[in-house]
């Protein structure tokens, strides 16, 4: 109820806030644009409504807010008060910024001797638009900064702020970056006019256009970069899974865009290679928007790939190094894979119009054989370099052999192969056959042959790549069950349990369940310490066991070289936050799992809904860049 409750008096503040700053705005803006008088009924009424309805709905939630954090340290460090101071920074400054940049923009503008009409951004406004905007915001984000930074030196608990801080900075991260690469696009954009065109009228205004973002982004960047940056000093930021996200986020992102770019590149050399008899001034035109996207990309994927595998490289168990890993690979992988089928299926259609005659070479045959080979020259390259480290790793034998064959991103990737592939063999499947019946059924088909020459070999591009990765599937299994199975088998367990409390059943049925070949050994208290017990790897008891054990037992586990696991049982006067026996046998049968196989032991711990709908947000976020960006791939590699 308490969430609820604060959820709801967060959020109206937060968009009556927002109501009341932009009401002043258009207020003021309108009376300065009017020479300081009154304006018009409609536009005052509108302004003052605003106002007058925002002040005292955001002045009654923000009152509740301040008094609920006053008296109450749960509330004062709650994960949605967090969330809230940071997103109205956030609504404030980045208004702050798009009118600096659209200043700077319109100030170029005129000193270049254009129209400020013809800005990117604000071009309809004037100065004092930006200033009033910018002051306003100013005003309203220094109160809740400086509520926030009231907020940071009497927190009892961090967690929570640190975490939505973290958010905060890598926001701004994306922000400028999304600003610096489209002014950067704009100014390379710029390069491949025409020198006749570059010196007239729309040259220079996309290159003013691009200067403006470049220096706004470029600007915001670097500071809020060398935030994130200082920040790794800081607990838990170094380790924190947002940045991880993040680097990945843009490396991928410029992996996937570089690659596309290259394709269409490719695609231009070679139509005009093949006798496309381009002229220079259209080969400049149609790589323009290529290269001015993947240079920019390109540096992105340079820079952060390097900080990427740094990260990655500082990571001191050897298994979640190699899982970082594969996780980037697992993730190129199926974009090269993808390409790698369209160029084949783009290339043998070519060679069965070729072969059957219906179309001549010229305008229709020459682009589909230089965009097949283009494709192809990008998607096979990535597939390879990002598929064969993989199945290297998966064919080794050893410890991360093992990890190799059995971690989840490996097993994600094949059956989301063998899932799409055979979908698109079954769709290849229904195409040849609806060919073939209507080819005897309608004569008049003139391309008979190589409609059904194309469904053939769709047919036989699925299935080959179905075959191949289900065969490494099954490699797959078979490894790792035999392998699991003697590693296991190395690994005795030992419970000792109370006789007649049936503590060792629920325990000894979660291992089995898990790891059937683990040998599992129960020994009763009364019984004493059995003979070879120093050869087990773990030893179970149970919380009341372990609270006051018999001699004999204590001065065995004080000298027992394995590990120790305790499992909370229901104790008069006792309380475990862990649970009870139900839900300690999973748990325990889990890490006695990780201990057989050699992993970094680590439990499952709740997380919470707050911080969940933080990560969520922000994978939202980061996952529309990374769409956006492949969709602009896809287009290139389609033109």
């Amino acid at each position: 109820m308490k969430t609820i409750r604060r959820l709801y008096f967060y959020l109206v503040a937060l968009i009556s806030v927002e109501v009341v700053v932009w009401g002043l705005i258009n207020l003021l803006r309108t009376m300065f644009a009017s020479g300081l008088v009154f304006p018009g009924a409609d536009v005052l009424s509108q302004a003052l409504a605003l106002i007058f309805v925002g002040v005292p709905i955001f002045g009654v939630h923000w009152l509740w807010a301040q008094k609920a954090s006053a008296g109450d340290p749960e509330e004062h460090s709650a994960g949605l008060r967090a969330i809230f101071l940071y997103a109205v920074l956030l609504a404030t400054l980045i208004p702050v910024t798009q009118n600096i940049l659209a200043f700077i923009n319109r100030t170029l503008m005129e000193g270049s001797g254009i129209d400020p009409f013809r800005s990117l951004v604000g071009g309809a406004q004037t100065w004092v638009d930006n200033l009033i905007a910018i002051v306003l915001n100013l005003v309203a984000a220094g109160y809740f900064f400086n509520i926030l930074r009231t907020n940071w030196r009497t927190l009892t608990e961090r967690e929570s702020f640190s975490d939505i801080r973290r958010v905060f900075r890598y926001i701004w991260v994306l922000y400028a970056l999304f600003l610096t690469v489209f002014g950067v696009q704009q100014l390379i954009s710029f390069l491949f006019h025409q020198p006749s065109v570059a010196l007239g009228y729309q040259g220079r205004e996309m290159f003013v256009n691009g200067l403006a973002l470049t220096i706004v982004g470029t600007s915001l960047w670097v500071y809020a970069w060398n935030v994130c940056q200082r920040a790794l000093d800081e607990a838990g930021e170094a380790a924190s899974s947002l940045r991880m996200g993040v680097l990945y986020l843009l490396a991928l992102a410029g992996v996937v865009i570089v690659l596309s770019t290259s394709a269409v590149i490719i695609d231009v050399a070679l139509r005009q290679v093949l006798g496309a008899a381009l002229s220079w001034s259209d080969v400049i035109w149609q790589i323009r928007v290529p290269v001015s996207v993947g240079v920019p990309l390109a540096a992105i994927w340079g820079y952060y790939g390097s900080w990427l595998w740094r990260e990655i490289a500082s990571v001191r168990d050897e298994a979640r190094r190699a899982g970082m890993k594969r996780f980037y690979y697992y993730i190129l992988s199926p974009i090269g894979l993808v390409a790698t089928l369209v160029g084949l299926a783009l290339l043998f259609s070519f060679i069965i119009e070729i072969l059957t005659g219906n179309t001549l070479w010229g305008d229709v045959l020459r682009p589909r054989l230089s965009g097949a080979i283009a494709t192809l020259l990008a998607g096979l390259p990535l597939w390879l370099a990002a598929w064969r480290p993989m199945q290297a790793e998966a064919l080794s034998s050893g410890d991360m052999g093992d990890h190799a064959r059995r971690s989840l991103v490996r097993r994600a990737y094949l059956y989301l192969v063998i899932f799409s592939t055979v979908i698109g063999g079954m769709v290849s499947a229904i195409y040849l056959v609806y060919t073939i019946l209507f080819g005897f059924l309608d004569h008049r088909s003139t391309s008979f042959v190589s409609d059904v020459l194309n469904g053939v070999q769709m047919l036989g591009l699925f299935a080959a790549f179905l075959l191949y990765h289900w065969s490494a599937l099954r490699n797959d299994g078979g490894h790792a069950a035999d392998a699991l199975s003697a590693r296991q088998a190395r690994f005795a367990v030992l419970i000792f349990e109370p006789q007649g409390s049936g503590f060792a059943a629920p325990v000894v049925n979660a291992i089995k369940r898990s790891s059937p070949a683990i040998p599992v050994a129960v020994q009763t208290v009364e019984g004493g310490i059995p003979e070879g017990a120093n050869a087990a790897q773990a030893v179970i008891i149970s919380s009341a066991l372990a609270l006051d054990p018999p001699e004999a037992i204590r001065l065995w586990l004080k000298d027992f070289g394995g590990a120790r696991l305790i499992v909370p049982v229901e104790a008069k006067g006792w309380f475990w936050p862990g649970g009870a026996l139900k839900n300690g046998a999973g748990v325990t049968a889990q890490i006695v799992r990780q201990l057989a196989e050699g992993q970094e032991v680590r439990t499952s711990i709740g997380t919470p809904a707050w911080q969940v709908a933080a990560y969520v947000f922000v994978a939202l976020f980061g996952a529309q860049i990374l769409f956006a960006l492949i969709m602009l791939g896809v287009t290139f590699i389609a033109r």
